[in-house]
C-alpha cells in the first residue's frame, strides 16, 4: 500500500464513529411525533423520540405517581414518586397541565399504551402557543471538496475486475439427512 493510500485510510478510520469518537448529536436527526399519533408512537417503542402536543387531564395517583396526559391521545408522561425530588419547583402533573409541550424520551408501553418516563425537567420544553413545532428541517451545506489532483500513474491504476463466475448447483442431499 502506498503512503498516500495509508494516510487516506488512517484519516477515514479516525473520523468514523467506530473509532471511539463521540458522534455529534446533530448528525442523527431527531424523530418528532405528535402525541395524537398513537399507532406511530407504539411503533417507536424502545426508541428515543420527541413527542409534542397539548396536555389535558393530568393527575396524581394515590401512590404519588404523576401522570401528564395529552389531549385526544392515549399517550402520557409518567413520573414515579421516587423521581419527584428532581422537580423542585412543582410536580409535573401541575406544572405541565393545559400546556403545549414537547418531551424527549424513550417510548415504552404500559398496557399497550405509549408513554415516556419523565425523570428530568430538562426532558420537557414548554412551547409558546404560536411556536412553530417541530422545527423546520434545514440542510447544512457541506464545504466544497478540494479539487482532485490529476497525477495518475497508469501502472498503478487498478485493473477492471473480472466478472463473477456462475456457481455450480448444490445438491442438498449432500448436506441434509433424510
Amino acid at each position: 500500500m502506498n503512503p498516500a493510500t495509508r494516510l487516506l485510510a488512517l484519516v477515514v478510520l479516525l473520523h468514523s464513529p467506530a473509532a471511539g469518537a463521540e458522534e455529534e448529536p446533530n448528525l442523527r436527526p431527531k424523530i418528532y411525533l405528535e402525541a395524537t399519533r398513537t399507532a406511530d408512537l407504539v411503533a417507536k417503542e424502545g426508541q428515543k423520540i420527541v413527542v409534542y402536543g397539548e396536555t389535558a387531564g393530568s393527575a396524581k395517583s394515590a401512590s404519588g405517581t404523576n401522570f401528564v396526559n395529552f389531549k385526544g391521545s392515549e399517550f402520557s408522561l409518567v413520573t414515579f414518586k421516587s423521581d419527584l425530588g428532581l422537580f423542585p419547583e412543582e410536580e409535573p402533573y401541575l406544572a405541565y397541565d393545559a400546556k403545549r409541550i414537547a418531551v424527549e424520551g424513550v417510548i415504552t408501553l404500559y398496557r399497550d399504551k405509549p408513554q415516556i418516563k419523565l425523570t428530568d425537567p430538562n426532558q420537557i420544553t414548554v412551547l409558546a402557543p404560536d411556536a412553530v413545532f417541530p422545527p423546520p428541517v434545514t440542510k447544512k451545506e457541506k464545504p466544497a471538496a478540494a479539487p482532485a489532483k490529476n497525477k495518475t500513474n497508469p501502472s498503478a491504476a487498478a485493473p477492471d475486475p473480472e466478472p463473477a463466475k456462475p456457481k455450480p448447483p448444490v445438491d442438498p442431499s449432500e448436506y441434509f439427512k433424510k
